[in-house]
């Protein structure tokens, strides 16, 4: 083995320990606190290609933001489409909506929270084509 073999070997060699010394510290460190998840964003594919998004989020007062929306693949005004947003089963908002000259719509709420972990889904149909989205999350 020559000169720069040697010296590339004790390299990789002391950071791959210096790595596995980090992640034993995370590791140890992750299973012993565990944060409260306070927000969540996802975004999913709708069933004909638009992009549907729900956003929760924990505010400084302790109520909650829920925002909702889809942005339609074709950037349609006027487009009418029904949603529906759930918080533990519960209907929290409701209703029928137009998208924007974007093709897109979006919905706010500020809520307070239920006790316990709130899952929150979102339903919404475009009533033209049919088109469907649902998203799932919880905080």
């Amino acid at each position: 083995m020559n000169k720069i073999q040697k010296l590339t070997t004790v390299a990789l060699a002391g950071s791959m320990s210096l790595g596995l010394a980090a992640a034993g510290v995370s590791a140890a460190s992750a299973s012993t606190t565990r944060p409260k998840v306070s927000s969540i964003n996802l975004n999913a594919t709708c069933s004909k290609g638009s992009l549907g998004n729900l956003q929760v989020q924990r505010e400084d007062t302790g109520q909650l933001s829920v925002d909702v929306g889809v942005d339609m693949a074709r950037h349609t005004a006027g487009v009418p489409w029904a949603f529906r947003v759930t918080d533990n089963g519960s209907t929290v908002a409701t209703g029928t909506t137009r998208t924007i000259g974007d093709g897109s719509f979006s919905i706010s709420k500020l809520m307070w929270p239920k006790g316990g972990v709130n899952h929150f889904v979102l339903t919404a149909k475009n009533l033209k084509t049919g088109e469907t989205c649902k998203l799932a999350g919880a905080v």
